[in-house]
């Protein structure tokens, strides 16, 4: 009887270390694919000679996603990838710029924002364990990163360059974030928050902030953590 007990749970322990392999190994897949499938459209795209084709770029890359938006990038990090926008907030969470389900997603912009006149452009992006997409946004919570960072978008032929000027961890429960004010007086105040609950401070007045993106991931401080980083457009 205590061999077959002993045969029962080398035969469990060993469905149980399949299980475990087979998970990883496909975990491992997703994220390769996922890599490869954004490699690509940076190569086809020929991205990394931007400053020369950058209208061309825009427009192969509507022709890939008619949703894409702009093109994100911060030097010295993996971020680096076109923004869409859809109809909610829901399917590039798990679907990638071909519009085919990828663990990765895609960066997008919420469904709420109207690009060309809302001051507060929100873009939501997963923080993935292999270090893409927005994963690196984590570098803002490093003193030197935060102090000389830039955020670089690209749209419709031009780039606009942003400078961080807040980086926070909060409950995804407690997060308030607004694309739209009433009055300037009540984007101040907004300011006013986001300076205030900013892990390091910059000394940038209010009244020199136009325009801000916004930038959202998961976190894994504590339960439903969030990283949000706040840049100033630089006019």
């Amino acid at each position: 009887m205590t061999k077959k007990i002993k045969n029962v749970i080398n035969i469990l322990l060993f469905i149980i270390v399949i299980i475990c392999l087979t998970t990883i190994i496909d975990k491992n897949y997703k994220y390769y694919r996922s890599n490869k499938i954004y490699q690509e459209i940076k190569d086809i795209n020929n991205i990394s000679d931007v400053n020369s084709n950058i209208g061309l770029i825009d427009e192969k890359l509507k022709d890939i996603n008619s949703e894409y938006k702009f093109w994100i990038n911060i030097s010295n990090t993996a971020i680096d990838y076109p923004v869409v926008q859809s109809k909610d907030n829901e399917f590039y969470l798990k679907n990638n710029f071909y519009r085919e389900e990828d663990i990765a997603g895609t960066i997008f912009i919420d469904c709420k924002n109207d690009i060309s006149n809302d001051k507060n452009l929100i873009l939501y992006g997963h923080n993935m364990r292999n270090g893409s997409m927005f994963a690196d946004i984590n570098k803002f919570k490093e003193k030197d990163f935060f102090d000389n960072g830039k955020i670089k978008i690209i749209k419709d032929g031009k780039e606009y360059f942003y400078e961080v000027f807040s980086i926070f961890i909060d409950s995804s429960g407690q997060v308030n974030l607004k694309n739209k004010f009433a009055s300037n007086y009540e984007f101040d105040e907004y300011i006013n928050k986001l300076k205030n609950k900013s892990i390091y401070k910059k000394d940038i007045s209010k009244g020199d902030i136009s325009n801000i993106i916004t930038l959202y991931t998961c976190s894994y401080e504590f339960d439903e953590a969030r990283t949000i980083v706040c840049a100033s457009l630089i006019e």
